[in-house]
C-alpha cells in the first residue's frame, strides 16, 4: 500500500445544495445517522433480548452569509420552508474512487450566527438540519425503506 497518496481532503469535496447548486462558500459539513438498540430485561440482571428504536439522521453545515442567502432564496425565501431538499456530498481525487453520500429530504431546524471582533470570518451561519429519509452512504441506503 502506498503511503504517499493524496486521500480525500477538503479540496476534494464538492457539496451540492440542490436548491442553489454547488456550494462555494461552505466551511464545514457534518452528518450522522443512528438506530439505537435497547436491552430488554425481565427477571434477573441479564437482558432477555433487545428492542430497536427508530432510525434518525441529522447534520449541520456552516456557510458564508452570501452562500446562506443563496440557499434561503432557493428554498423560497426562508430557511424554514416546508420543502425538504437533498444535499449531495462528493469526495473525489484523481487516483481514488469517487464517493457520493446523499442526504435526502433535509429540512433546516436551526440557524445560528455569531461573531466577535477577533474572528477571521464573522459572516458565517451555522445551519442544523434533520434528514427525513435514510442517508445513502456511497449509494447504499443506511436503512431500507418500504
Amino acid at each position: 500500500m502506498a503511503i504517499n497518496g493524496n486521500y480525500y481532503d477538503w479540496e476534494s469535496v464538492e457539496i451540492q445544495l440542490q436548491p442553489s447548486g454547488v456550494a462555494i462558500g461552505i466551511a464545514e459539513i457534518s452528518y450522522n445517522d443512528e438506530r439505537p438498540v435497547e436491552a430488554r430485561y425481565g427477571k434477573g440482571a441479564i437482558p432477555r433480548g433487545f428492542g430497536r428504536k427508530n432510525y434518525k439522521a441529522s447534520g449541520s453545515m456552516t456557510l458564508d452569509k452570501d452562500e446562506a442567502e443563496l440557499l434561503k432564496l432557493g428554498l423560497g425565501g426562508s430557511f424554514y420552508s416546508n420543502n425538504p431538499f437533498p444535499v449531495i456530498v462528493s469526495y473525489s481525487n484523481p487516483d481514488r474512487p469517487v464517493i457520493v453520500d446523499i442526504l435526502p429530504d433535509c429540512m433546516i431546524t436551526k440557524a445560528d450566527t455569531s461573531g466577535k471582533q477577533d474572528d477571521d470570518n464573522v459572516g458565517v451561519i451555522k445551519l442544523d438540519f434533520i434528514i427525513l429519509s435514510p442517508i445513502k452512504w456511497n449509494g447504499i441506503a443506511a436503512y431500507p425503506t418500504t
